[in-house]
């Protein structure tokens, strides 16, 4: 009897140890679903595409990332590209590399004022109300030739002027920067609507440099003013420009 007694304590306690297994089992799967043995054929949050397939397993509107840049690719922008999310003001460049998400981005060069100051002594000239006319060089991609080149109208016989030329350009977004100059020029000889003899003048204050080279990192807004007098390069003038990003219209 002793015998049939210590077998049903231990079948009792064998029972008891599967039980608590069981029940501890039970607590993980309920706790931790993907445990389960069935959690990579299910589908919990109904999209149609089992949880083994789907990349997110709890979210319906997603289930693939092919960046892998844990942005699912239905909300992704940029789906092939890991640095790229997204494009706020949708011009086609990603946030990150985008340097202007206002939307598509220009820069506009503006001649602000110019005052012509005269030539330098020993310099004689019969004339002295120059033909003023101006222009603005740009270089896009850096490479130290310029791209595009903006003119204004030939002022004759002036002397200052204020507001009075912009020119504007259209830039990447994903481009960091531009390279431009201005220049001023006292118009001699116009030949079917040519200029065909001229000399520039002087506005920035460097022996031999009569205008001043700027690489803009964008965005920027920033103003420049300066005259050549007193460095012995003549004629000279006094010249205030600005550059400005600005949405294209």
């Amino acid at each position: 009897m002793a015998g049939e007694e210590r077998a049903l304590h231990s079948v009792m306690i064998i029972s008891t140890a599967v039980f608590i297994v069981m029940a501890m089992l039970l607590f993980a799967v309920l706790a931790s679903p993907s445990l389960s043995p069935i959690a990579s054929i299910g589908d919990w949050d109904g999209d149609g595409r089992t949880n083994d397939s789907d990349r997110f397993p709890r979210d319906r509107a997603e289930w693939a990332d092919s960046d892998d840049d844990g942005v699912g690719d239905n909300a992704d922008a940029f789906p092939d590209d890991e640095d790229e999310t997204s494009d706020a003001d949708g011009d086609g460049v990603g946030d990150n590399a985008d340097f202007f998400d206002g939307g598509d981005a220009a820069v506009k060069v503006s001649i602000d004022s110019y005052q012509f100051l005269g030539y330098e002594e020993n310099y004689v000239r019969t004339r002295y109300d120059p033909n003023a006319w101006f222009k603005v060089y740009v270089d896009l991609d850096g490479d130290g030739s310029y791209d595009l080149v903006g003119e204004s109208e030939i002022y004759n016989a002036t002397r200052s002027l204020s507001e009075f030329f912009s020119y504007t350009v259209d830039v990447a977004d994903d481009d960091p920067s531009v390279r431009f100059n201005v220049r001023a020029y006292d118009v001699w000889e116009v030949s079917a609507n040519n200029v065909t003899d001229y000399e520039t003048m002087d506005y920035w204050p460097v022996s031999e440099v009569f205008w001043e080279d700027h690489t803009a990192v964008l965005p920027l807004d920033d103003t420049w003013w300066s005259d050549g007098n007193g460095d012995d390069d003549t004629p000279d003038c006094y010249l205030k420009y600005s550059i400005e990003t600005i949405v294209l219209d």
